[in-house]
């Protein structure tokens, strides 16, 4: 799986206007839904898994969000790209610390051995002051989808 091959242009909103977690979850299961990439269940399983396992990762220059489910809810792989209008209260993986972003990364994984790959090369993107500071630039669906075809590691 190449993490670029991940990316749709059609999966990139950078202006979600949403009061909380719930409503952006609600926001991207619909989308995604109906753009056939998950199942049914999907935004009852990103609440479920947020609550137990939270995906915020503070990095030097960006904190952002990776949430994801369990690959029976996916139907093709994706990364819906996110950016919220205000920024949203969050948990930090690991230790639960209260942190705030706009920025969320929707990992639809459909093959469970490709998420520590996935998950590193993420990482390491969002480590690059470079790529931090071009990919918070970014503010069209087709720039962005752009950028990260090309950018991602």
């Amino acid at each position: 799986m190449l993490t670029s091959k991940m990316f749709c242009e059609d999966l990139i909103d950078l202006s979600i206007d949403v009061n909380d977690e719930q409503e952006l979850f609600d926001f991207v299961g619909m989308i995604t839904y109906k753009k056939g990439v998950s199942r049914l269940g999907y935004i009852s399983s990103l609440e479920k898994r947020e609550s137990a396992y939270p995906t915020g990762l503070q990095f030097l220059m960006i904190t952002l969000a990776l949430p994801h489910v369990d690959s029976k809810y996916v139907n093709k792989p994706f990364i819906f790209v996110g950016k919220t209008k205000k920024n949203l209260k969050i948990k930090q993986m690991g230790d639960s610390k209260d942190l705030k972003t706009n920025y969320f990364l929707f990992l639809g994984i459909k093959n469970g051995k490709d998420q520590p790959k996935l998950l590193a090369n993420l990482m390491q993107s969002f480590q690059n002051e470079n790529f931090v500071k071009e990919f918070v630039k970014q503010d069209s669906k087709c720039e962005m989808y752009s950028f990260l075809v090309k950018n991602i590691i």
